[in-house]
């Protein structure tokens, strides 16, 4: 039989298990190193390799000369000097050759040099000093007079002085030295009361009133005046005889009303009434089955959790607040807080005062944060957690079972249990907390007074009630029912009265007198009266006026004067006015503020010009 060769899908899947659990062994023994020690050190070296070479580059010949002169060189040039190789960074990264950087500063009896670093991995800097004996030769230190010159060995003197020399015991003192530096900050322009400042400039705006007299023009004008006249009426009256006959006149009242009770109409009708709902219970056990469930134990690790480091990723100026004042020296910038000068005006000191006061507008701001991030970098051994959590393992990983099962030998197991009606047929259902099987049995039975259906779930039972005939309504007894009636008065000799639904119709004998066209009724109605009128009109209520018809009529003459103004001007009465703008421009006055500190220096020296000794002294060879 020839024999089978090969390796099959199944053992190529075990191998891979197998090495997969391997690696995952090798893992959990050999935890990997904490290298962030070693990244510092890295990084370290890498900046004492930067501060070395500053130290051998800064020869006196390149040092600067003048007092806070500060001279820089950063890692390219040094590359490209061949004075250091390109520095990489734990990441593997070379460091940032244009960001990086030395720089050494002249101070008052020493040399400052500042090394920075930029990589991938970290940004940070290191401050170093030295002084004469760093830069000068042995013979430096034992020198005994006085010099100039730092040039071939020997030491400046730094601003004059007498140098000290050894005492008999062979020794170098320092001598502390302190004097008093007065600086001016400028405080910025400021102007005279009623300028204004722009820029550095101060603008007073004013005006000037120009009055000439106007152009005089006169001319004749003739108006004529028209009024109403005044109408004057004469009248007279004429009586006549009116014409009368009797006649029948028909008229509306509102009829009688009163109230009658009738007899409501008996309904009987069925109505429907739920049945009472009577339930019984069946009730079994029910079928449990079990089965046992196997499962591997599993690694579990404890840490120690701890809130990180909370740090802002950046700040901005906000608005805090408005200050209104006469105090013009408020502003400033400080760290946290800022001051600034945004307008400035005068006010009268009261309502009828001619003098003002002038009062600054200041905006204050304060420094408030824009994000924030954390950070585990305080707490060695803690690695970031979520985003605001730091942990760090307590102990080696230990076995344990999952949750819901329980240590057997080498295996975890749990029992799990299943319940079912199945056996009892249908209609019966599970509770499993009871582990029972219950069967629920309805009847239906119908209230006493009532009778069943069709449906067993509902019963009927007869119920009385009284309906009003159309045009009645219901009174408190339901038996009764009343209704509206209306009737008329009794008629007389000379009215007589009909009903007509809730109205009586009234028919009256009365006599009617009518007079001709032209005539008004008197007040007996039984005669007219005619009226003749005649109208003529008069100026007598305008002396000087003429009748013209129905209007009375004046023709005057008179001068008019008028006057008037060039372009540009306004007519005030007979002058002619004009404003014009001016301005008055000054240089702004400078002002500045002058802040003293005590400033200290050591020195060999037992005399510096302008500084004085505060009698401490320190030995330094």
């Amino acid at each position: 039989m020839e024999e089978k060769r090969g390796m099959t899908i199944k053992d190529l899947l075990i191998r891979l298990i197998l090495i997969v659990i391997f690696v995952f062994l090798l893992i959990w023994l050999f935890p990997m190193p904490d290298l962030k020690p070693l990244n510092n050190q890295i990084f370290a070296d890498n900046i004492d390799r930067m501060k070395d070479v500053a130290k051998s580059y800064y020869t006196v010949e390149r040092l600067p000369k003048e007092l806070n002169e500060s001279k820089r060189m950063t890692l390219k040039e040094m590359i490209d000097q061949h004075l250091i190789l390109p520095l990489m960074d734990s990441n593997g990264k070379y460091c940032s050759e244009d960001d990086s950087y030395i720089e050494i500063t002249k101070a008052q009896d020493e040399y400052v040099i500042k090394v920075y670093l930029s990589c991938t991995d970290k940004q940070d800097y290191i401050i170093t000093h030295f002084g004469c004996y760093d830069i000068c030769s042995d013979t430096c230190k034992a020198l005994e007079t006085t010099t100039q010159n730092c040039g071939g060995n020997v030491c400046n003197t730094q601003g004059g002085g007498k140098v000290t020399t050894k005492n008999n015991n062979g020794k170098i003192f320092e001598y502390k030295y302190v004097r008093n530096v007065c600086t001016q900050d400028f405080a910025g322009y400021f102007c005279p009361s009623g300028y204004y400042l722009a820029g550095d400039v101060c603008i007073k705006n004013g005006s000037q009133t120009i009055t000439v007299d106007a152009d005089k023009h006169v001319s004749n004008i003739t108006s004529t005046d028209t009024k109403d006249a005044k109408a004057i009426v004469d009248s007279s009256t004429e009586l006549v005889d009116a014409t009368c006959k009797n006649e029948i006149q028909t008229s509306t009242i509102d009829a009688n009303k009163s109230s009658v009770l009738v007899n409501a109409t008996l309904k009987i009708k069925n109505q429907t009434v739920t049945a009472d709902k009577i339930n019984s219970y069946d009730v079994k056990g029910a079928v449990i089955k079990r089965k046992t469930i196997n499962s591997d134990y599993i690694l579990t690790q404890k840490y120690d959790v701890i809130t990180a480091t909370k740090y802002a990723t950046g700040y901005k100026w906000a608005y805090a607040s408005t200050i209104t004042t006469t105090d013009s020296s408020l502003s400033y910038v400080g760290e946290n807080e800022k001051i600034l000068l945004v307008d400035t005006y005068e006010l009268p000191t009261c309502d009828t005062c001619v003098t003002t006061v002038k009062y600054y507008k200041y905006y204050k701001y304060t420094k408030q944060a824009t994000g924030y991030s954390y950070s585990c970098d305080a707490f060695p051994g803690y690695t970031k957690y979520g985003e605001d959590k730091c942990r760090k393992p307590i102990g080696s990983p230990v076995k344990a079972c999952p949750d819901g099962y329980n240590p057997n030998g080498s295996v975890c197991t749990r029992v799990e249990e299943t319940m079912s009606c199945d056996k009892y047929g249908s209609g019966y259902v599970l509770n499993e907390s009871a582990k029972t099987c219950t069967k629920t049995t309805t009847t239906y039975r119908c209230p006493e007074g009532t009778s069943k259906t069709n449906d067993e779930r509902y019963c009927t039972k007869p119920v009385k009630s009284y309906e009003c005939p159309p045009g009645t309504y219901e009174t408190a007894d339901e038996t009764k029912c009343s209704k509206t009636s209306y009737s008329c008065p009794p008629n007389t000799s000379d009215k007589t009265y009909v009903l007509n639904g809730t109205k009586c119709t009234v028919q009256s004998k009365v006599k009617v007198c009518t007079c001709p066209p032209g005539t008004d009724k008197t007040a007996d109605e039984t005669k007219c009266a005619k009226k003749n009128t005649t109208t003529r009109y008069s100026c007598e209520d305008y002396p000087g006026y003429t009748l013209n018809g129905t209007k009375c009529t004046k023709t005057t003459t008179t001068q008019k004067v008028t006057y008037s103004c060039d372009a540009g001007y306004n007519l005030t009465g007979t002058k002619c006015i004009k404003t014009v703008d001016t301005t008055d421009t000054k240089k702004a006055e400078k002002k500045y503020n002058t802040t003293c500190n005590n400033e200290y220096i050591w020195s060999t020296r037992t005399s510096i010009n302008g500084w004085t000794f505060t009698g401490e002294k320190r030995e330094i060879y």
